[in-house]
């Protein structure tokens, strides 16, 4: 089996769907599934081509002319323009490929699609976010070029890939048709010994680990206020914020104004395996979320996990069995969930080896990857309807 995946982002780009996108590569290698990944260029210094654990990483260049020339108008010149791009840059890479796997719905989606399609390769798309129509919804929402671009993604993906019933939802109500979504959810790496080798004691240490940034949908306002009453009372304890983003230098005030920033760590993006070894317990304060990475490492990590209940947070976490779910936006909630944590040992290791349990059970990447497989020959055999 080949596999040209198409990317809008990848590294040197690090954020969730990526660092997803990269591990479903490396796990298909390790089925002995061969795959290439075709992205746009957006470090001037990223090689056209690189190897990593079996992966080909192939980049061509993208020029923007909305980024370029902000000026009314132009949309309509940027949608014909990037279609092409994207088109004429994943054309030559379709010789021998099986099957495309498109990962996000947007614009440079639409022109690998199209030209897949228009060479009669089977293609899917997964969808990224739950709730407001899902990915297609983002796209609608801004204007009348938005909606074209929706209708294209739409009418050009044959399956869509939603990770969580709450992204199945959100591309029914976008009006993807039914049959053509699958559930297959995001998997996490359980080759760490991180979950097995955690050494048992008082919680004291609190983790974000994701985006800073105004599309991120995370409260970490509400997380540090909680925090910054929590280190009130416990001289010990300390957070980690871990990741960049648009609105890391609004963090940084907000950590500066903390009664106890001392004790806040607050870096761009680092090495995740570093600070869930550090870490004794994961905050995730989602408003809004697809399936988040982030939580699947933790809870392979073996940390306790708190999250906001949210529908795919409620998922991953099997209705609060393998996790703490707090309502949104309620720093009263949020602040008395890691108090128990800090004060009873117990509840925290139940949690915690739960929620290893929960990502060993539902979420191994190698897992994932043969569901994957089984979708990839079923769209090659003409099995799922298009």
């Amino acid at each position: 089996m080949h596999v040209l995946m198409f990317c809008p982002q990848f590294r040197p780009c690090v954020g969730g769907a990526e660092r997803q996108a990269e591990k479903l590569s490396a796990a298909l290698v390790d089925a002995d599934c061969h795959v290439t990944v075709l992205t746009p260029r957006i470090d001037p210094d990223s090689p056209d081509i690189e190897q990593a654990n079996g992966v080909t990483i192939k980049r061509f260049p993208l020029t923007d002319l909305a980024c370029r020339f902000p000026v009314p108008g132009v949309a309509l010149l940027n949608i014909p323009y990037i279609l092409w791009q994207v088109a004429r840059s994943v054309r030559p890479h379709l010789k021998g490929a099986d099957v495309l796997h498109c990962h996000i719905a947007c614009l440079q989606t639409a022109g690998a699609a199209l030209v897949a399609r228009l060479a009669g390769m089977p293609v899917l798309c997964k969808a990224a976010t739950a709730d407001h129509r899902s990915d297609l919804g983002d796209i609608e929402n801004t204007g009348i070029s938005g909606r074209l671009v929706a209708w294209l993604v739409r009418t050009l993906i044959g399956t869509w890939v939603a990770t969580t019933a709450d992204v199945r939802q959100g591309l029914l109500q976008a009006g993807v048709i039914r049959r053509k979504i699958v559930h297959i959810p995001n998997g996490v790496d359980l080759k760490s010994d991180l979950g097995i080798r955690r050494p048992k004691g008082r919680i004291r240490r609190f983790l974000y680990l994701g985006r800073l940034s105004a599309n991120a949908n995370r409260d970490v306002p509400t997380l540090l206020s909680a925090f910054d009453r929590l280190a009130a009372t416990y001289p010990d304890v300390e957070l980690a914020l871990v990741g960049g983003g648009d609105q890391f230098e609004e963090t940084q005030r907000r950590v500066a104004a903390c009664a106890v920033q001392e004790r806040i760590h607050l870096l761009d993006f680092d090495q995740p395996d570093k600070w869930l070894a550090w870490a004794d317990c994961f905050v995730l304060p989602s408003r809004r979320e697809g399936l988040s990475n982030a939580l699947l490492e933790a809870m392979a990590a073996g940390l306790l996990c708190i999250a906001n209940d949210i529908p795919p947070n409620r998922e991953v976490l099997d209705e609060g069995t393998a996790g703490v779910l707090v309502p949104v936006a309620a720093c009263d909630a949020l602040l008395e969930a890691m108090r128990e944590a800090v004060e009873n040992e117990t509840m925290a290791r139940r949690f915690a080896v739960n929620a290893r349990d929960r990502a060993k059970q539902c979420y191994s990447i190698g897992a994932v990857a043969e569901q994957y497989l089984s979708l990839y020959r079923n769209l090659c055999h003409g099995h799922v309807a298009e």
